[in-house]
């Protein structure tokens, strides 16, 4: 009888961990495996991660990344250091990376968020975003919607 208690013991301690690891959100597909891009429709997928202390400031470095990677597909000169610090200050609904007469769209598609700790009491937001970025700054892109957010 007292093999039944034990048993019976550690199933209700483990059973708690069991629904907290049922509740851990798995990460979407995208994140590790873009869609195709459409070189018909002028556009490309890009995938940003943004860290921050909030959800805000984690969107905002997740934006300054899109737009500088952008800028430097197009072969402007990216200082990563300076620039990504001036880029996270500077974010506005308006998302367009303009370079001279050049200008790229970007089109945020999706989001996943996953929160987590450093040490015990740091809280920070590790944000992954979908974008579709124009391939060209001389062609109109066709964004489509893309539904496939899970």
């Amino acid at each position: 009888m007292s093999m039944y208690k034990y048993i019976l013991s550690i199933l209700i301690i483990c059973l708690p961990v069991v629904a907290f690891a049922q509740i851990d959100r798995e990460m979407p597909q995208w994140v590790n495996k873009l869609p195709p891009a459409n070189s018909q429709k002028h556009f490309y997928y890009r995938v940003t991660l943004g860290e921050g202390e909030t959800l805000d400031k984690a969107y905002a470095n997740a934006f300054a990344k899109a737009m500088m990677e952008a800028r430097w597909k197009l072969g402007v000169r990216v200082n990563v250091s300076d620039d990504l610090e001036a880029l996270e200050g500077k974010v506005t609904s308006a998302i367009n990376v303009q370079e001279q007469t050049m200008s790229i769209p970007i089109n945020k598609v999706c989001e996943y968020w996953e929160e987590y700790h450093l040490g015990t009491s740091k809280r920070q937001i590790r944000l992954y975003v979908l974008w579709q970025v124009a391939d060209d700054g001389r062609y109109e892109p066709q964004f489509e919607d893309y539904t496939n957010c899970k």
